[in-house]
């Protein structure tokens, strides 16, 4: 193995590494990641073969079920543990790392590939996000390989084939991909052969059509099967006001909610919606300024430049213009602008500096301050492994009693404090219905100081109050109306 496989591969392993350490103290489990293992469970226990995943954050339209698809399948391998669903994540972030490596090598040279994928691997702002469990996490793998067919577009060369999937997969992973298609046709008038017409064999054109026609089959017979609803409620949303800000105050938002995502890609903490905004406002005129400075070096040609310029502008503008309320995530379709914008510089800087390590001690300072940060990094008190805990406390003493089935009363100090339970329950066999006198009630505290005097044992920030015992007629633990509600954002 030479020394440039040997690099790359260390710099993979440094990015398994920090997405699986700690794996269940770290693992975010609330009602995202119950409502995807609640339909998992739906395709695999349940034999309900879905055409669509959960819906967004617009009413009335739903991501697709790829997603779903693989982690049912990861489920059904590892005994519909929940842990299974980080297999399917991390090999994304995995080829993510590679795909970078290989996009920013083949455009701008091997060491801006390394130092790429190194940045993506071990920066905290990534890891965390690649940890997330969520059927967007695959966008930064999205717009590594859009910003591939853009460059390629520009010296000519289209390939198809990648288009049409990245096309295809806009609507399972993230309906925010749509605006940037408008870089497509801009490439083309700037293509280096624009007046060349472009020409594809016979084979590639089937091959494109049949993936186009696999992808968003679901989409076409869900739209049929329920008159074309999404595409109307899309169509709403665009001119629905939600009552966010409007005006300046809009433009300042959307200034510093941008700048907040660039920031956290970097920083030393998954709380930077936290940050003044003074401050976050101020990282997009950095990004700016850094590729201009690439442009006048002539590290990006003009063209590239133009590309990188409209993305910027364009994820920029759909916020302002949207009627949506404006959310950090959205920005995330810029990583890939900001870790090619920096990496180049870094480049630039190595190249100009040669004789002194500048950017190679930088590099190892930086992933040796990020390792000490990661491993002394206090434990998610409220994540997956103490929810684990005490629904498991939960189980062996309600087994105990001998309950035929059991209520569950949430007791917290936060919103979102009570999600992440229901499918642990399932999963543990507990029969929880509605509450009432005649059902033993155990109440979930986080956290647990609430009720300090009255909890029977805690678990990281949670607490459990164990109920008195009593007898109980387990013909109530059928009554169809002592059913739970299903699961909030479940759809059949």
């Amino acid at each position: 193995m030479n020394v440039t496989k040997t690099i790359l591969l260390i710099i993979i392993l440094l990015g398994l590494f920090f997405r699986i350490y700690k794996l269940e103290i770290f693992y975010p489990w609330g009602h995202d990641q119950d409502l995807f293992a609640w339909i998992a469970k739906d395709i695999i226990i349940d034999y309900h073969f879905r055409l669509i995943g959960q819906e967004t954050s617009i009413t009335g339209v739903f991501i697709g079920p790829i997603f779903y698809y693989l982690i049912a399948l990861s489920f059904a391998i590892f005994d519909m543990n929940p842990l299974s669903a980080v297999v399917v994540t991390t090999v994304v972030s995995l080829f993510t790392i590679f795909s970078i490596y290989w996009v920013f090598k083949k455009f701008f040279g091997q060491n801006v590939g390394t130092v790429g994928a190194f940045l993506y691997a071990v920066s905290p702002g990534a890891v965390f996000l690649d940890r997330w469990v969520v059927p967007t996490q695959p966008s930064i793998l999205w717009t590594v390989w859009y910003l591939y067919v853009l460059l390629s577009v520009l010296k000519g060369k289209l390939p198809l084939i990648l288009l049409i999937v990245l096309i295809g997969l806009i609507w399972h992973i993230h309906i925010a991909f749509i605006p940037l298609l408008v870089l497509l046709p801009v490439a083309f008038l700037l293509s280096d052969k624009k007046e060349k017409k472009l020409k594809f064999n016979l084979k590639t054109i089937i091959v494109s059509l049949l993936i186009f026609t696999i992808l968003t089959i679901p989409l076409i017979i869900f739209e049929i099967r329920h008159g074309f609803g999404q595409t109307t409620s899309l169509i709403t949303a665009t001119h629905q006001d939600k009552g966010d800000l409007s005006g300046i105050e809009r433009l300042y938002k959307v200034i510093s909610s941008g700048g907040r995502s660039l920031v956290g890609a970097f920083m030393l903490s998954n709380t930077v919606i936290e940050l003044n905004p003074i401050y976050t406002a101020i990282p997009p005129l950095l990004l700016l300024i850094g590729i201009f400075y690439l442009w006048r070096r002539k590290v990006l040609t003009k063209n590239q430049t133009i590309i990188i310029l409209i993305w910027f502008t364009v994820v920029f503008s759909a916020q302002f213009f949207s009627k949506r309320i404006i959310t950090e995530y959205y920005f995330n379709n810029l990583l890939v602008i900001l870790f090619l914008t920096l990496t180049l510089i870094l480049n630039r800087f190595n190249n100009t500096f040669g004789k002194f390590p500048i950017v190679t001690t930088f590099l190892v300072v930086y992933l040796l301050v990020v390792i000490a940060w990661f491993t002394n990094r206090p434990d998610d008190l409220g994540g997956f492994l103490y929810k684990r805990q005490a629904v498991e406390y939960i189980k062996s003493d309600a087994s105990d009693k001998h309950y035929s089935c059991i209520a569950i009363n949430h007791i917290e100090s936060q919103r979102g404090g009570g999600t992440g339970f229901r499918y642990l329950f399932w999963l543990d066999n507990l029969s929880v219905i509605t509450s009432g006198n005649d059902v033993p009630v155990y109440s979930i505290v986080n956290p647990w100081t609430i009720s300090a005097s009255e909890i029977s044992a805690r678990f990281g920030n949670i607490g459990v109050i164990v109920p008195a015992r009593k007898k109980i007629d387990s013909s109530i633990c059928t009554k169809p109306e002592r059913q739970l509600l299903p699961l909030w954002g479940f759809n059949n």
